[in-house]
């Protein structure tokens, strides 16, 4: 059940005549981590909405795709050598913003590889400039690469909530901040782990707050983002990076119910969580709702259709290779690579505009048997789980969004007849307003009923695009699109999703996710 309560799509069957269509033809495939060619970036100025609020663009107005990795120990535990390694990975996967924490969660004023600390005699108002000379070269290092910097001031949960940043050194910080690092393009994420109401107060080993009273730390987050705005002196990019639960008497964890009125904010965010049942969590937490992570486009598609309108993004989804629902004795398995497949075409589709990948090893730079955190130990090095299978494909879904027009998409159940279940079995639409193209996700290759009449063209293209590889399989006819069709995937079965790509045929559009028709 969806801890949302929302009901799905009712079936619609007595609709149709159905006329099969076979998934034969031609296989189109794209190399590993390359990517259509475009307009390249400009890192000195900040990404802005779309004209429309809903999607993301370079400051050339060209798309840009947010495809993100929350690394929380990159400025940490990082060397320069292993950092290099890292972002060129990354910029070759076709990755686009790094998100790094400028003071560790796991404990403030912590030195990094170098011995340096953040701030001297652990005084916020006294940044160490050795320690930031190290974030300067990281960012140097991404923007040469053509990757945005993400920073992350401060966690919420841990250095808000206690007092650490207050309403008498954020604004402080924050300008400084922004002065150091005007004119890098920076993503300025700020919370982390925290809506803006949370109980005050340190927590427990455990991360279980010491108290339940609640404080509303807005005013916290109001005079950071007035530093920053200060400090860079022209119009940065600011978002809020939510928690997936809430207290009694609190909205639900979506940015736009706690900050719609901020002009500060830019992009709003959920964060879908690693649970499927967060009901022992919440207990323990005292809140009373949480996010199942396999709905995660349920409160991604309330966020696309919220006032004012902002880009949304899941920023922190399930992490590749973490135990699910965070069951350190592995009962009920890992999220793998298939899991991060689903949650990302689900958000997509439901009207995000980019994705978060993160795997459990890189997040933390965690080796082997190292016991870094209570749930985060790891079999595998991070530098071996840069290449995790979830590293390629999510990818794959930026390709092909990219490949047709991409501003004029919108989320549409609706051109689905069949059946669209729930949760991680929940097949999802997305297509253009003006009917070039019709793209549905299907996670386990069942067949699925089309309303083909959202089409603007009397014929349709149909191709099948394999997440797992980037590849394309088109069918090779004419479709009508005057009557509903069901159409079969290859193959079928739990790991056998595949996206149904369905385009106007006189667009004459290449095979998805290779050509570059996004304007």
């Amino acid at each position: 059940m969806s801890m949302t309560g929302t009901r799905c799509e009712p079936a619609k069957w007595w609709l149709l005549a159905y006329i099969p269509i076979a998934a034969l033809g031609i296989t189109v495939s794209r190399a590993a981590g390359t990517f259509v060619p475009r307009a390249e970036d400009d890192l000195t100025k900040p990404i802005r909405a779309s004209p429309d609020g809903h999607f993301l663009t370079k400051p050339d107005g060209s798309p840009f795709f947010y495809l993100g990795e929350n690394v929380e120990a990159l400025f940490e535990r990082l060397s320069r050598e292993d950092t290099q390694s890292y972002l060129t990975n990354r910029a070759e996967k076709g990755f686009t913003v790094i998100l790094g924490h400028v003071v560790s969660r796991f404990g403030f004023n912590k030195p990094n590889v170098y011995g340096d600390r953040p701030f001297l005699d652990g005084e916020v108002t006294r940044p160490n400039s050795k320690y930031f000379a190290h974030i300067d070269w990281v960012i140097s290092q991404a923007n040469k690469l053509g990757l945005r910097v993400g920073l992350v001031p401060m966690n919420g949960i841990e250095y808000v909530a206690d007092g650490t940043f207050n309403v008498t050194n954020a604004e402080r910080y924050g300008r400084w901040l922004g002065e150091r690092y005007k004119g890098k393009g920076i993503v300025w994420m700020l919370g982390w782990d925290q809506s803006p109401v949370w109980p005050a107060g340190p927590m427990d080993d455990l991360g279980t707050p010491k108290t339940k009273v609640l404080v509303d730390f807005r005013p916290v987050y109001d005079l950071m983002a007035k530093g920053i705005l200060e400090g860079e002196g022209g119009d940065p990019f600011i978002t809020f990076h939510e928690t997936s639960l809430s207290f009694p008497g609190t909205p639900h964890p979506r940015s736009s119910l706690y900050l719609s009125n901020r002009s500060w904010l830019d992009m709003n965010t959920i964060q879908s969580s690693h649970f499927f049942d967060q009901s022992g969590h919440m207990e323990r937490l005292g809140a009373d709702f949480g996010w199942n992570s396999t709905y995660n486009y349920e409160p991604i598609r309330a966020e696309f259709y919220s006032r004012p309108v902002r880009p949304i993004i899941d920023a922190e989804p399930q992490f590749d290779y973490m135990p699910r629902n965070i069951d350190t004795s592995l009962a009920f398995g890992r999220w793998d690579e298939v899991d991060i497949r689903n949650s990302a075409y689900h958000a997509v589709f439901a009207g995000a505009a980019g994705h978060t990948y993160n795997h459990l090893a890189v997040v933390h730079a965690l080796v082997p048997s190292e016991k870094y955190c209570d749930h985060c130990e790891t079999t595998i090095h991070w530098r071996d789980a840069l290449n995790a299978p979830g590293a390629f494909q999510v990818g794959h879904i930026k390709s092909l969004l990219l490949s047709r027009p991409y501003f004029s998409r919108i989320p549409d159940q609706s051109v689905i007849l069949s059946e669209a279940g729930e949760g991680r079995r929940y097949v999802s639409a997305t297509r253009d307003r003006n009917g070039s193209y019709i793209m549905i996700y299907l996670p386990e290759g069942l067949p699925v009923d089309v309303d083909m009449i959202k089409l603007s063209g009397g014929a349709a293209v149909a191709s099948w695009f394999d997440p797992r590889t980037g590849n394309t399989t088109q069918i090779d006819r004419a479709i009508p699109t005057n009557q509903p069709h069901r159409f079969t995937p290859p193959s079928s079965g739990w790991g056998n999703d595949w996206v149904l790509v369905l385009d106007d045929q006189s667009k004459g559009f290449g095979p998805p996710g290779t050509v570059d028709a996004s304007t």
